[in-house]
């Protein structure tokens, strides 16, 4: 948010602050009792041996710390609220949204709420049906398919890179018939990113005709992420944000993982734009390089001696490559899955 007003991009009118989601509108899908155990961990600062066995809460990879409720309660929020905000139409862009890996009574990979799943749950509440989730993050979103996978009015497609954690999301899994995963080998390029775009995604979707769509744009599938082997620049993304945002007349794209602070600021910012329809300088202004440059990636090799580019551009070089078999297969194995009309 800082780098869109940097660049001019993100006026008071376009920001909404979110609201703190209370318990009773978290338990739309969490037990009660994981909201009631999560809300005193963070009073307490403790999670004893019994909570942390029952709902995961104090490991290491959902540690205790200060705003263990408040954090995912306001990203919650966000998600709770774009629902009723696009109940007639329009675009919400929630960056801190796209927690996709928790669970009704559990913490599961650093997601201690599910925003995507209660996005969804506040737009059938305002009256819409038909939902399409596309997750390009690079981890599978087991979460939201726990919630809706065997659900026929949610259309879900998910790339993720195979073998990565939480090793769910099986090219062979079909739900309700329309659930897609599409597992991916490492070095993932920016052509077969194109190719899954348009025979599976976008075809997939239109065939569906969703009355809303929800996108949740991971910034990790990027090459310099360093908790996956993917390799796409950020053009991918925003060439996914662009083709979807026409397909439905409510559309909300949600944050997600990433965990190079440089590689994350500029995909998602280069989202702003794309749903604004501003033009990307080939370098940014001054203003604008200033919160790059403020940045820090400590104790991480990434963070020694960042490129000079991830603080003058927002656009990445492309990394285009071949088509690989396995993606190709794969691929093929899911199209021949799209109906007509689902």
């Amino acid at each position: 948010m800082d780098l869109s007003r940097g660049m001019g991009w993100l006026g008071p009118a376009q920001y909404v602050q979110s609201p703190r989601a209370k318990a009773a509108a978290l338990s739309l899908w969490h037990d009660p009792d994981y909201l009631g155990a999560l809300a005193l961990a963070e009073q307490t600062q403790i999670a004893s041996p019994e909570v942390k066995e029952r709902y995961g809460l104090g490991t290491t990879a959902n540690p205790v710390f200060p705003e263990m409720w408040r954090r995912p309660a306001t990203s919650a929020g966000a998600s709770l609220l774009a629902g009723e905000l696009l109940a007639q139409g329009g675009i919400v862009y929630s960056p801190a949204g796209g927690t996709h890996h928790g669970m009704p009574a559990r913490a599961n990979g650093f997601c201690y709420l599910n925003d995507p799943v209660l996005a969804i749950l506040s737009l059938r509440r305002s009256g819409v049906r038909r939902v399409a989730y596309i997750d390009i993050d690079a981890h599978h979103p087991d979460g939201v398919e726990v919630a809706f996978g065997a659900d026929p009015d949610v259309l879900m497609i998910s790339t993720h890179e195979e073998n990565r954690w939480p090793r769910t999301g099986a090219l062979e899994d079909v739900g309700a018939g329309t659930l897609f995963n599409l597992p991916l080998p490492a070095g993932l390029n920016d052509t077969e990113m194109a190719e899954i775009r348009d025979r599976l995604i976008l075809p997939s979707v239109a065939s569906f005709a969703p009355e809303a769509i929800v996108l949740q744009c991971g910034a990790d599938a990027v090459t310099e992420d360093p908790l996956s082997r993917l390799t796409l620049s950020n053009n991918s993304h925003w060439q996914i944000v662009a083709a979807l945002m026409e397909m439905a007349p409510r559309n909300l794209v949600l944050g997600g993982g990433g965990y190079n602070p440089w590689s994350v600021g500029r995909l998602w910012t280069g989202v702003w734009a794309t749903l604004n329809g501003h033009l990307i300088p080939e370098v940014l202004p001054p203003v604008a390089q200033s919160v790059l440059r403020g940045l820090e990636f400590q104790n991480h090799r990434l963070g020694r001696n960042p490129p000079d580019h991830w603080f003058s551009t927002l656009r990445d070089s492309p990394r285009n490559g071949e088509v690989r078999p396995k993606v190709r297969d794969g691929l093929a194995r899911l199209c021949a899955r799209i109906q007509p009309e689902f």
